[in-house]
């Protein structure tokens, strides 16, 4: 089959032994952004009448394997990705659905390690045939990055660490969901005022105040900070183990419209917050019992804000950018959850 520079595509399979190959068995509409860096050392000695370095001197050090990779997220599939990230959730039918919507409860995990992940880039050559398969073994989520802005689709980035390489694996068959439609901002409702409701396995968040009027774009992430560690004798450059999970921080930022001084009090005050986005699709999942929609939920107990207070802003609208960090504040049962109503069986 003849290509063009569009012919790409990213494949991702769950993988049984950590940095052991499997065929993808989920397809994302993303750019192909995985990265190999092969790190060399060399020899710092010297011998007469050589003044450039020896090849037989520059000898590998490690190997590392990186990179990016932005979704549209969609009303079906998001759920591997958060799973891969979060490492922690319950897959639930909501009651008398038909067909069945389950709600995915995705939260963080308390205990090494998270899962590993093949990931495989199909690249096209320019001007022949047959796209490349590259092929990340070992592949785990150090990072999740949710945004979205006025008028546009959300955007959901996964950081990935990995292991190796090859680029003798055969390129998998692709497949992709059908009736999978994009979430945006327009689909939006940002509260953060009030008692929050934690989110129960089929019931959503709720806060007791209004949803806020005055929020123009947002952005969550949530770093696993995973070591960079495991180069270890037998490994042949490459990383003999999973990485295991540092601190969680979690952190993001709005920006808002002055219109009130509620956010400004509570970042003099340094007042905790609760903070719930909720993204309710139009299309209908199941028409009974009660139209229920595809739906993306973000719930935070506990945020506090770093700024910033208005300033004048040249006669234009004023607002405010405010970065914000996520607290685990001892009554919660979870510093975050993410929701996910679909018409996916499994995450």
């Amino acid at each position: 089959m003849t290509t063009t520079q569009l012919d790409y595509s990213v494949g991702i399979g769950k993988e049984e032994t950590y940095g052991t190959a499997v065929t993808p068995t989920r397809f994302f509409e993303s750019e192909a952004e995985m990265k190999y860096d092969v790190q060399k050392s060399q020899s710092k000695m010297f011998r007469p009448g050589k003044r450039v370095n020896r090849l037989n001197r520059n000898v590998l050090s490690k190997i590392e394997v990186s990179g990016d990779q932005t979704i549209e997220p969609s009303t079906k599939g998001l759920g591997f990705l958060l799973e891969a990230a979060l490492g922690v959730v319950t897959n639930n039918v909501i009651a008398s659905t038909s067909p069945e919507v389950y709600q995915q409860v995705h939260t963080l995990t308390k205990a090494d390690h998270l899962d590993s992940y093949t990931i495989q880039e199909v690249l096209p050559l320019l001007g022949a045939g047959a796209g490349q398969p590259h092929t990340f073994t070992g592949c785990m989520a150090n990072s999740i990055d949710i945004s979205g802005k006025t008028g546009d689709p959300l955007e959901f980035k996964v950081s990935w660490l990995g292991r190796d390489m090859v680029t003798d694996i055969a390129a998998a068959a692709t497949s992709y969901p059908a009736d999978d439609d994009l979430f945006t901002f327009v689909h939006g409702s940002i509260g953060y005022d009030g008692t929050l409701t934690a989110p129960t396995t089929t019931a959503l968040a709720s806060l007791s105040g209004d949803p806020a009027s005055n929020i123009s774009d947002f952005s969550v992430s949530v770093a696993n900070n995973l070591d960079t560690e495991g180069y270890n004798a037998g490994g042949s450059g490459k990383r003999s183990r999973p990485n295991v999970l540092g601190k969680a921080g979690v952190t993001g930022k709005v920006t808002a419209e002055y219109t009130d001084n509620e956010l400004r009090d509570a970042y003099i005050n340094q007042t905790p917050l609760p903070l719930v986005l909720t993204f309710e699709h139009e299309r209908v999942l199941s028409a009974a019992p009660s139209n229920t929609v595809a739906v993306l939920q973000i719930v935070i107990p506990a945020i506090l804000l770093k700024g910033e207070v208005p300033t004048s802003n040249g006669g234009s609208p004023i607002t405010q950018s405010i970065d914000f960090e996520v607290f685990d504040n001892g009554a919660a049962a979870e510093p975050i959850w993410i929701v996910y109503r679909t018409l996916d069986t499994t995450p």
